[in-house]
């Protein structure tokens, strides 16, 4: 939804809060109310109204931050969230900054899951467990640094420009010097989608060793789970290419 819209919506619902509070048939708060209770609610709710008022439209208005971020500072898949969390309501980048933040949830599930597999099947701190529970933290170390360079991706793209860039023909600027702007604008776009088929390729292999473990009868196929390994490390290796 734009946030024009929520911002008006917002502001109304506000509006309506405070004509059924303060309205005389509805709730009918007042300061010079007999009763001490409720001429305290008056003015806390007065508080509350205005504390919404400023606080939501400050969100809405604000600008997304442009600083980069750093690898340093996101330390685990809530983090990596977060950090996502501001590109979801955009325009452009919106469905692709959910379906990142989906996949942060479902790597997290599946770390679960391999977690649970390997305390059933083998003893904390043997070498077959740490051998495959590391891999598990492999993959997702790997989603987060591809998260970090999506959401530097995102912070560097201008809605507004990109918006005007469309109409390219219609201005005085040179076209080809324009046409150069909207590649780099979609090969943005592109490394970002090929940012989350990696992940979700990583997903994918994480989730067939987790079945294959789960499935064998010693949780040791070692060709099967040592192929699934390699794969997955592959993959893991290949995330450099996405940063």
């Amino acid at each position: 939804m734009n946030k024009y819209i929520k911002l008006i919506l917002a502001n109304l619902s506000i509006a309506a809060a405070a004509i059924v509070l303060y309205s005389p048939g509805l709730i009918n708060l007042r300061l010079s109310d007999y009763s001490i209770f409720r001429a305290g609610m008056s003015i806390i709710a007065a508080l509350l109204l205005i504390l919404a008022f400023f606080l939501i439209n400050i969100r809405l208005l604000r600008e997304p931050d442009r600083n980069p971020v750093l690898l340093d500072d996101v330390h685990d898949l809530d983090e990596a969230k977060d950090i996502l969390r501001s590109h979801c309501e955009g325009k452009y980048f919106g469905s692709l900054a959910r379906t990142a933040s989906e996949q942060l949830d479902r790597i997290f599930q599946c770390r679960q899951r391999l977690s649970g597999i390997l305390s059933q099947k083998f003893t904390r701190g043997t070498m077959s467990f740490d051998k495959f529970d590391s891999v598990g933290a492999a993959a997702e170390s790997s989603a987060i640094k591809n998260v970090v360079a999506m959401a530097n991706r995102m912070r560097l793209f201008d809605e507004k420009e990109y918006a005007r860039l469309q109409h390219y023909r219609e201005d005085d600027i040179p076209d080809d010097i324009q046409e150069e702007q909207l590649h780099l604008y979609q090969k943005n776009f592109d490394d970002v989608r090929s940012t989350i088929a990696h992940n979700e390729k990583i997903l994918l292999k994480l989730d067939a060793l987790t079945m294959e473990i789960a499935s064998s009868s010693s949780g040791e196929d070692a060709d099967a789970n040592n192929e699934l390994i390699g794969e997955i490390e592959r993959l893991i290796d290949e995330t450099k290419y996405y940063q």
